[in-house]
């Protein structure tokens, strides 16, 4: 989720018109049993269609368990300690061996908007090349990718490179977690995302990575065929049709299996979790809150992921399964998967939009929440994959080391780790509620410019 997102989806009851009583709805209503048969038989044909993709539809989505919002939260005043902790973490690192994450600890950083481009993390690129577009899909249909094509080339090259790494490395950065388009892995009829060289580029980089600094690589699928989530990120603005949808469930695999050959033929196959979705939501109106999914939408997914898992168990079942929560908690999806599955929950804490987040309160909420959110029904380990330092308001310069070291401990300790989103922010034209830029809250590199990112974690609140 980005700051972005969060104004999009606060804004979704407001554009979203409310049912009205019609001749439509009456005439619904008189023939109910007509609809339900139709239903039903609609419900039957997916089943089918599914069945031929190997896979069975899921049904059981009541089965889920408690529901613990990681941004549905309210930060209470308080007075503030004056004391800061000195705190050693005990990074793991990978080796030649596959890794558990109920014992691994990452500390880790996210390498987005690169792969797949997002505007306010690169403002002048964007204003420079895309312009007013709002999203990839929607410029590369209108200029053709022989114009988009070219340009999204030079920033694969370019956005991050071995010189980002190496920095990552030097403070001490064991964990990277990356996301792409599902146009990085197999082209989809009629799709306007742009299929390039973005798998050589992403091999340069995890290659480099793995044998020069040991760090273990997330690949992450942040768009899937027909959109996940109404946003950019999913596919494009007003996209949500992967629910449901048996062809772009196929395509959605296809793009699993691309990935899967990727890391087979890394010759580092140790050194890879894959995470097939990120933030979905079949009701946009409720995003990033208990509402984001329907029954539908949760049995979907499950769908999906238990025929990712029967992928993954071709090629290596020590390959780990990141499932992104939906913001829903590791106790959400506990009770939908066996206890020894290789998988790890992906959880999202930001606080730049819960309520009473002032700065100053912000660093005890986060030794509070990390705990119940990191912990879970300690079934599958949970992994903090998207944080900042951005609070509601009264953001200060001085704040933030506080902020970063507090996150960076709480979560290791009470989770397996996480990572920053996101590793590097250029956006001079945003401001935050306090002082500075939206980039001085949002940079890992222009964090350990500024001395924040420090291999020293005294900052501490706990």
């Amino acid at each position: 989720m980005r700051p972005s997102t969060l104004l999009l989806a606060a804004s979704g009851s407001a554009v979203l018109a409310a049912p009205t009583p019609s001749l439509l709805g009456d005439i619904l209503s008189l023939t109910n049993n007509v609809i339900t048969t139709v239903t039903s038989t609609i419900t039957n044909n997916l089943a089918q269609q599914v069945a031929q993709l190997g896979c069975t539809l899921q049904t059981n989505a009541n089965k889920h368990g408690q529901i613990i919002s990681s941004v549905a939260l309210t930060v209470q005043a308080i007075e503030v300690a004056a004391k800061r902790f000195t705190q050693t973490c005990n990074w793991s690192k990978p080796g030649k061996s596959y890794i558990n994450w109920s014992t691994y600890k990452a500390n880790g950083v996210n390498l987005g908007a690169w792969l797949e481009i997002e505007e306010n993390y690169d403002t002048e690129w964007w204003a420079a090349n895309v312009g007013s577009f709002p999203d990839e899909w929607t410029w590369c249909s209108t200029v053709g990718f022989s114009v988009c094509g070219p340009l999204l080339e030079k920033r694969y090259a370019s956005f991050f490179t071995t010189a980002d790494i190496d920095k990552m490395g030097a403070k001490g950065i064991n964990t990277l977690r990356i996301p792409t388009t599902y146009a990085a892995w197999t082209k989809v009829p009629g799709s306007m995302l742009y299929s390039g060289n973005q798998q050589a580029y992403l091999r340069t980089l995890t290659n480099y990575a793995i044998d020069k600094y040991n760090m273990h690589v997330i690949v992450g699928l942040h768009s899937l065929p027909g959109g996940v989530n109404t946003l950019s990120i999913g596919e494009a603005f007003g996209h949500d049709a992967w629910f449901q949808n048996a062809t772009n469930l196929d395509y959605s695999f296809k793009a699993i299996d691309s990935i899967l050959t990727f890391i087979k033929t890394s010759g580092r196959q140790n050194s890879f979790t894959i995470a097939p979705i990120n933030e979905a939501s079949d009701n946009f109106a409720g995003f990033a809150t208990p509402a984001g999914l329907t029954n539908d939408g949760v049995n979907w997914i499950n769908t999906y992921i238990n025929g990712v898992f029967s992928r993954i168990a071709k090629v290596d079942k020590r390959i780990p399964l990141m499932l992104q929560d939906s913001f829903f908690s590791e106790q959400f999806w506990s009770p939908f998967y066996a206890a020894g599955t290789n998988l790890v929950i992906d959880s999202h804490i930001y606080f730049f939009a819960a309520a009473g987040a002032y700065s100053q309160y912000v660093p005890a909420a986060v030794c509070g929440q990390a705990k119940y959110i990191g912990q879970g029904d300690g079934k599958f380990p949970v992994f903090i994959g998207e944080w900042s330092l951005q609070t509601l308001y009264n953001n200060t310069i001085d704040n933030r080391k506080t902020l970063y070291d507090t996150q960076v401990y709480a979560y290791q300790k009470y989770a397996s780790g996480g990572a920053f989103w996101n590793g590097k922010m250029l956006n001079t034209r945003d401001t935050v509620d306090g002082e500075g830029k939206l980039q001085d809250y949002w940079s890992w590199e222009g964090l350990a410019d500024a001395g924040v990112v420090s291999n020293t974690l005294n900052q501490s609140y706990c």
